[in-house]
């Protein structure tokens, strides 16, 4: 790929550069600031762009929303800190930029020193390149086997990609603390930012936000977050648990995998489950296994995704039941949710 290269710190740029020569791309151009980027690439469109956040005269957010506002481009935001520029990390995704990475920390040996960004690069070449088709949805198998028995679990599960974090803020924290209901959110996120991206969705006015742990189950009243070191899959008894597999998928955690799981192991009674605005074609596959076995499903309209890739497909593959504004998903999990019912 022609990558392009946006940060202020020459230091930082060099390092940059060299990962991504020793990964076998090439460079674009650089620039030092927003301002500079938006006009470079006005002239010169790479097939990616490595953006920094905190930056003089324009952030990295602001040229996110202004380069793909002249045409879209992958954008993956570079950040030496999490905690310090996580609020403007989320920004620059609402604007379009589809996912965020540490800066390397170059010891002397760019591919191992880069391996994660190298690794999210790769990723994004196979999506743009439409890989993401032939990959295989299996379900991993597990050792649970029994079936949980004893709750009717309302349960409501979202995938999302490039625009989530936004969307989701929206729909989160719309519903109230006594929302009937387990939500359960599979987000494509660079897993060194789940936990910054789950405090961030927690506010002390709405539901409480949390990462799904291995074991643990959904929880009437509560988000649990999919953490991103592996895949989250539904056992049989009702637990979550996390799989390396399948190790083909560029989406690391899969939409798919996990509403796939769903459909195979929920016995907590008939769901809702939807997809958000992201790149790609996860969920497609998952969404629609969750409607063949009953469960009430949507996806986010084309006018207020950031990038109409995913409910695009899932609309289009037949998953999704009804095609929804954003602002309109609050009003319809409302209507669609039903009490716990105890057997």
């Amino acid at each position: 790929m022609r990558i392009a290269i946006v940060n202020d710190l020459r230091i930082a740029t060099e390092a940059l550069k060299r990962v991504i020569e020793a990964g076998g791309h090439q460079l674009a151009w650089t620039a030092v600031d927003g301002v500079e980027s938006v006009d470079k690439y006005r002239n010169d469109k790479p097939d990616l762009i490595l953006m920094d956040l905190v930056m003089p005269n324009m952030d990295g957010a602001e040229a996110t929303r202004q380069i793909n506002q002249i045409k879209q481009v992958p954008i993956l935001v570079v950040t030496s800190s999490v905690a310090a520029n996580f609020n403007l990390a989320t920004k620059a995704m609402g604007f379009g930029a589809i996912d965020v990475v540490l800066l390397p920390e170059m010891r002397g040996n760019p591919i191992k020193d880069g391996a994660t960004l190298l690794g999210r690069l790769k990723n994004i070449e196979e999506i743009g390149k439409g890989r993401d088709r032939g990959s295989s949805v299996i379900v991993p198998k597990l050792e649970t086997t029994v079936a949980s028995k004893g709750i009717k679990l309302p349960l409501i599960v979202i995938g999302c990609s490039t625009g989530g974090p936004a969307a989701l803020e929206k729909i989160i924290t719309s519903l109230p603390k006594d929302f009937p209901a387990a939500i359960m959110v599979t987000q494509h996120i660079g897993s060194e930012f789940c936990e910054s991206f789950a405090r961030w969705l927690n506010r002390p006015e709405g539901l409480p936000v949390s990462l799904a742990k291995e074991g643990s189950r959904p929880v009437i009243g509560q988000v649990l977050v999919s953490m991103s070191h592996s895949h989250l899959v539904m056992r049989r008894d009702g637990t979550l648990a996390y799989s390396v597999e399948p190790k083909d998928n560029p989406f690391v955690p899969s939409i798919d995998v996990f509403m796939e799981s769903c459909a195979l192991n929920w016995t907590g009674g008939k769901g809702i489950a939807g997809i958000l605005t992201g790149i790609g074609r996860d969920g497609a596959k998952g969404l629609l296994a969750l409607k063949k076995v009953g469960w009430v499903t949507f996806a986010q309209d084309a006018a207020t995704s950031v990038v109409f890739g995913m409910p695009k497909v899932a609309a289009e593959l037949g998953g999704a039941q009804t095609i929804l504004p954003i602002g309109d998903v609050e009003k319809f999990l409302k209507n669609n949710v039903t009490g716990a019912v105890k057997l």
